[in-house]
């Protein structure tokens, strides 16, 4: 059956309530880390200005529904370690749309009742297409983390998790050093050649095992091998190509703790972890990869690309990998001046999910992926504003009973 868009305004403005509230917690939760190069707040409220006023997220989701594409069957098709989306990229979707939209409704004089007639429709469709995603992704089936009882990220089915247990090693406090070392080199690589941003780490979990003890995952995406990706296609991003290579394209890291007093998620796919340090908790880890299918040849749940183990040896190795392509990027990077920092990391986050999203419909190519590094005229209106941020945000902290009648993201009025 071809999904076809049905949402009310009033189930549209539910899901806008709850946007609105997701992200406050989601930012009052946010560690502040000050950006050494990127002007991060700056380049992410472009790209969210341009996702809404430039009618480029609803343009493109409406052209993968038409080209045959049901929001409906993306969900499950990600639902393994490594997948192209997941949890943060669903959430990010509705989340920046309605970022944008909000901050063109402040520049119309804070009244959501100057919003056009057809800004209103195309934003009821990016919101219905959402909300198809993340309910056939998430075991709960629900639309948000902070929906569930436990704030959990699971998504993976019964018979994975028994599958990878038994891939799962017992590691001793020499090895947890190093392994943390590692770690933090592959962490702060991937910070860096996404514009200082977390996209391609994802978490998710925690699993209970039968044993009592907790099973959690952590995924990173995208690493740059010098071999194709797609057809033609060797980086996510046109600067993460370095001379340095990966042995492996992505990697997923699974622990197994005991005696946690707490393990939660948000909708970022963010950890929060009692004690933050669990060296001294973990019984046993795990290391995979995940085969690189298309996405149109991915059926679920029997075709989403052979997981396999990677050998503590591959692990050191994309330690190297992280290390020497860091160096590369930092000096690449620390060349560029202002508006190429700004308009590179709008460009991937305007680009990001929406390319992954169009590569289920087969449509990637028919895109123009240059759209949101063309328009540099927004920079010195969102240099203006006090760290970059636009004053929409002030919205956030409003009282309770004043978000209640007035979201933060605004409601849409008929």
């Amino acid at each position: 059956m071809v999904w076809k868009s049905n949402i009310t305004t009033e189930e549209a403005n539910e899901i806008i309530y709850i946007m609105s509230e997701n992200f406050r917690k989601g930012l009052m939760g946010r560690s502040v880390v000050e950006s050494q190069l990127f002007p991060v707040n700056n380049y992410i409220c472009i790209a969210c200005h341009q996702l809404y006023d430039q009618t480029f997220a609803y343009n493109i989701l409406k052209k993968i529904v038409d080209n045959g594409c049901d929001p409906r069957e993306i969900g499950p098709k990600n639902k393994t370690l490594c997948a192209y989306l997941n949890g943060l990229a669903f959430q990010s979707l509705a989340m920046l749309y309605l970022q944008g939209r909000g901050q063109k409704i402040y520049d119309w004089g804070d009244n959501p009742e100057k919003e056009p007639e057809e800004k209103k429709e195309e934003t009821k469709f990016v919101l219905d297409f959402f909300r198809h995603l993340n309910p056939n992704y998430r075991n709960d089936h629900l639309l948000l983390v902070d929906q569930s009882e436990d704030n959990n990220m699971r998504i993976l089915d019964e018979n994975i998790i028994e599958k990878l247990r038994g891939d799962m090693f017992e590691i001793n406090k020499d090895q947890i050093k190093k392994f943390k070392r590692i770690l933090a080199n592959i962490t702060t690589h991937n910070f860096l050649d996404k514009c200082e941003c977390r996209a391609g780490i994802f978490e998710h979990g925690p699993y209970k095992l039968d044993s009592g003890e907790m099973l959690l995952f952590k995924d990173f995406q995208f690493f740059y091998t010098g071999k194709e990706i797609y057809k033609g296609l060797k980086t996510g991003f046109p600067w993460s190509e370095t001379e340095a290579k990966s042995p492996i394209p992505n990697l997923s890291i699974g622990y197994i703790l005991k005696d946690m007093k707490k393990l939660e998620f948000n909708d970022w796919g963010t950890l929060f972890a009692d004690p933050p340090d669990f060296s001294n908790n973990i019984i046993k880890i795990g290391l995979w990869q995940r085969e690189l299918i298309l996405p149109t040849e991915q059926e679920y749940p029997n075709k989403l690309g052979k997981i396999e183990p990677v050998p503590w040896e591959t692990y050191e190795q994309v330690g190297k990998f992280s290390q020497e392509a860091l160096n590369e990027l930092y000096i690449k990077m620390a060349d560029w001046d202002y508006n190429k920092r700004c308009l590179s990391g709008t460009y991937l986050y305007a680009n990001a999910v929406l390319t992954l999203l169009s590569a289920y419909a087969e449509i990637q190519d028919e895109i123009d992926w240059e759209t949101p590094k063309k328009t540099e005229s927004y920079i010195p209106i969102f240099k203006k504003y006090i760290g970059g941020a636009h004053p929409f945000m002030m919205r956030f902290f409003r009282s309770k009973k004043r978000r209640k009648q007035d979201p933060s993201y605004y409601y849409i009025v008929e």
